[in-house]
C-alpha cells in the first residue's frame, strides 16, 4: 500500500513538472505564475508603450538573479540598447535597486548608463556596446517610460 501511495504521489509530481516545462509563454508577457507590483506601472505595460511608440523591445524576459528587493523584473534590449525595467513593493527596495544597479555597472565599466524611476518601477538603461553615441534612442526609452 506503501508503495502505490509513493508511486501515485511521484506520478503527480513528474505530471506537473512536465506541465510547468511544457508552458509557452511569449517573451516579454509575463507568466501566470509572476506577481506584479500594484500602483507602479507593470513590465508589459512598459514593454508594449516602447512599441506603440515604434521602438523594437526585444529579448525581454523575468531575469533569475533579480536586482536586489526587486518584486518582478525584466531585461532585454530596445532598439540594440540594454535595458531592464523592475517593479518594487516600497521606495526603500526601490532604493537599494538603484545602488545594486550603480554598483554592476561600476564593476563592468558601462560607457552610458541611466537610472529612473515611475513610481515604484525601475528602468535601467545601459550602452555598453557603445552602440548609441548620441543618445537618442536612450533618451527616446526615458521619455515614453517617464510618461506611465
Amino acid at each position: 500500500m506503501k508503495t502505490s501511495h509513493l508511486t501515485a504521489i511521484l506520478s503527480l509530481m513528474l505530471g506537473l513538472l512536465a506541465t510547468s516545462a511544457c508552458r509557452k509563454e511569449k517573451p516579454g508577457e509575463p507568466a501566470a505564475t509572476e506577481v506584479h507590483v500594484k500602483g507602479t506601472p507593470h513590465t508589459d505595460e512598459v514593454l508594449a508603450a516602447w512599441r506603440n511608440a515604434g521602438l523594437a523591445p526585444e529579448e525581454f524576459a523575468p531575469m533569475n538573479p533579480m536586482i536586489e528587493k526587486a518584486t518582478y523584473c525584466e531585461h532585454g534590449k530596445v532598439n540594440y540598447v540594454d535595458t531592464t525595467v523592475c517593479e518594487f513593493e516600497s521606495d526603500q527596495a526601490l532604493d537599494l535597486g538603484v545602488q545594486a544597479v550603480r554598483k554592476e555597472w561600476e564593476r563592468i565599466d558601462a560607457h552610458t548608463g541611466v537610472v529612473v524611476r515611475a513610481k515604484r518601477t525601475l528602468l535601467a538603461v545601459v550602452d555598453r556596446e557603445r552602440r548609441e553615441p548620441s543618445g537618442k534612442t536612450i533618451s527616446q526609452i526615458i521619455n515614453i517610460f517617464s510618461t506611465l
